[in-house]
């Protein structure tokens, strides 16, 4: 773990706790409260409980701590998938048939579905991100662009000094940042692709049972691509449709504009304009004499005469006119 991720989690200990206690009934009942009902068995050590919690959008951050060593039994998460990582001591994180060692250097991936069994060691205090189960299987659905045939399951043991680790980090901190100055709120549509860009990190960066899956999806849509670009530059001086790119690139719309925001940032038919708008520009720079603006902007299909000179004045610095006229 980063020294300054540990840092960054001063909002969450500086949020007021759902509970402080020394008596392990009432730490059963809100970790309860705030998770799952679950069996508890208090070992060695005194108790010296307490969970805070911070909420952004649908993104629940918690700091749980027992203080004593604790076995606990939630069975199934059902609901919610769970990443949780030590800041002091150490767990034992039984995910199905995979146990996880974690410490400050490795966490554990939870999914929903999968039996959970876990022993903390006196001491231990964690940080848990809880993120609902609908929220992944939709997302994961939209990267297939198909149904999911079961439910989405991770490999559990999450290593935080790697280059994936590093930057799933960064992006908690980008959460928690919000809560830096009281009462600041985060506009709500960047929380939403906040939530989305941690779903989908999980689901791109780390192993699950869809993951081959995905790498062939995102070959074909690189395929679909390539084949939609080959026939755009094609017919450039043509007129184009969004459905006619997507079936000369092999694909659904809704799939051919997934795979253009992946692979250029854009959609199809910005695509299209851009490379109009070079090609354009290519035939300012070697126009013979007495070429026009107006006959040069029709040719690359650019019908509206003054928002061609405008889009190209904010590509290029000049105007159509000036680049023909150098």
């Amino acid at each position: 773990m980063e020294s300054w991720f540990k840092r960054g989690l001063s909002p969450l200990y500086d949020a007021s706790p759902l509970f402080a206690s020394s008596d392990p009934q009432e730490a059963k009942l809100g970790t309860t409260g705030a998770l799952k009902e679950h069996d508890l068995v208090w070992r060695s050590g005194k108790v010296d409980s307490f969970l805070r919690h911070l909420q952004l959008g649908e993104v629940s951050l918690f700091l749980l701590r027992y203080g004593a060593a604790v076995h606990i039994a939630p069975g199934e998460l059902r609901r919610f998938l769970l990443f949780q990582v030590p800041l002091e001591g150490s767990a034992r994180i039984a995910v199905g048939d995979t146990v996880v060692a974690a410490d400050a250097r490795t966490g554990a991936l939870i999914s929903p579905t999968l039996p959970l069994q876990l022993d903390w060691s006196e001491g231990c205090e964690q940080l848990l991100l809880k993120i609902p189960r609908e929220r992944v299987e939709e997302s994961c659905s939209a990267l297939l662009g198909a149904q999911l045939d079961e439910p989405v399951e991770f490999c559990p043991q999450f290593v935080l000094d790697s280059p994936r680790g590093r930057s799933w980090q960064h992006q908690i901190g980008a959460l928690l940042s919000w809560f830096q100055v009281p009462g600041q709120i985060a506009p709500t549509q960047w929380v939403r692709a906040q939530e989305e860009t941690l779903i989908q990190h999980l689901l791109l960066c780390h192993q699950h049972n869809y993951s081959e899956l995905l790498r062939r999806r995102s070959g074909a849509a690189r395929r679909n691509v390539r084949m939609a670009e080959e026939y755009i530059r094609a017919h450039l001086q043509e007129p184009l449709d969004l459905a006619r790119v997507a079936q000369a690139g092999g694909s659904s719309v809704r799939s051919l504009c997934a795979a253009f925001k992946e692979h250029h940032g854009q959609s199809p038919m910005a695509y299209v304009r851009d490379q109009r708008m070079a090609q354009a520009h290519a035939e300012l720079l070697s126009a013979a004499p007495g070429t026009r603006v107006t006959d040069v902007a029709l040719r690359w299909g650019f019908i509206h005469l003054g928002r061609f000179c405008t889009r190209y004045r904010e590509r290029y610095g000049r105007t159509p006119l000036q680049t023909l006229q150098q």
